[in-house]
């Protein structure tokens, strides 16, 4: 395994920064607990395109005109954003028990994931139900597209549209489902990857060889939790090839890979945290670490 350096931060005073997007030479992340969304552009300048004040915003996707969409998580709910404001993208309430989570979307079409229970107002009490995973058809209907599902997280598209990979947060795995193209439907599910040492996957990122890079913010053991390493990347069948640590008392959330080159390896970052403390702080960076 090869351990890289050091990641250099880039932006720092965020609240929770989470759902890294890479679409036309920019990167666009969520600050999920400060209801915010930014874009980082070539020149590493990054400003706020939306502010919610009334609502957590995670996972961002982009439609084939460009428009950018985002989960609102307590309202269940997706929401197309410009600077104007923000319009009624698919309602997702009737599908979605507590909140929402991060998401993917491509031709349209959208994969949403969800906790299984209220990760906003603390800490599942036991092992979380198994829950679904939620499809949206271009037309905004929503469907259950994958049910069995152990708190499905971080959620990744194959460039051509025909793989879904899905981190499975509390069994320690990523799984990966085929597409149909034509109704979106999920099928041949199967494990691509077991995280090994207890590491709980959250954010995820698909590279150029098929390898995911996965953000392990939390290590668990039969007695505790503990910060994780840092993100990994995992080839399919377990065997981690890289490891991108991150400086000593943080933890990362997650990650994304340029879609031109993949030569550099984005991580939103919190400090160590006990619950509701990883968002609490304002500490929250987003970091940069190249790779060979």
């Amino acid at each position: 395994m090869k351990i890289l350096k050091a990641p250099e931060t880039i932006f720092e005073g965020l609240h929770l920064p989470e759902c890294p997007r890479w679409k036309n030479g920019a990167l666009y992340f969520s600050d999920i607990a400060g209801g915010r969304v930014f874009k980082l552009n070539p020149d590493d300048k990054v400003e706020r395109i939306f502010q919610s004040d009334v609502d957590y915003i995670g996972g961002l996707g982009f439609s084939e005109d460009g428009g950018l969409v985002a989960v609102f998580s307590k309202q269940r709910k997706l929401l197309r954003l410009s600077q104007g404001g923000s319009v009624d993208y698919a309602d997702l309430s009737s599908l979605c028990r507590f909140v929402l989570n991060d998401m993917v979307m491509q031709d349209d079409r959208c994969f949403v994931s969800q906790p299984g229970f209220d990760i906003w107002s603390g800490h599942a009490d036991g092992m979380p139900d198994l829950t679904d995973i939620i499809g949206v058809h271009p037309n905004g209907e929503p469907y259950i597209a994958a049910s069995e599902m152990a708190s499905p997280n971080g959620i990744a598209i194959s460039p051509d549209g025909q793989m879904l990979y899905v981190a499975e947060s509390t069994a320690m795995r990523i799984s990966c489902f085929d597409i149909d193209p034509g109704t979106g439907a999920l099928s041949n599910r199967r494990v691509f990857a077991s995280i090994p040492d207890g590491g709980i996957p959250d954010g995820i990122a698909l590279d150029k060889d098929g390898a995911i890079w996965a953000a392990l913010p939390v290590a668990a053991t039969a007695t505790s939790y503990a910060a994780g390493p840092g993100v990994v990347r995992i080839e399919e069948g377990g065997r981690v090839t890289h490891l991108a640590p991150v400086g000593e008392g943080r933890r990362a959330l997650a990650c994304a890979l340029p879609a031109e080159d993949q030569k550099t390896l984005y991580i939103c970052t919190v400090p160590d945290f006990e619950g509701a403390a990883a968002f609490s702080q304002a500490a929250g960076r987003l970091e940069r670490v190249r790779l060979d």
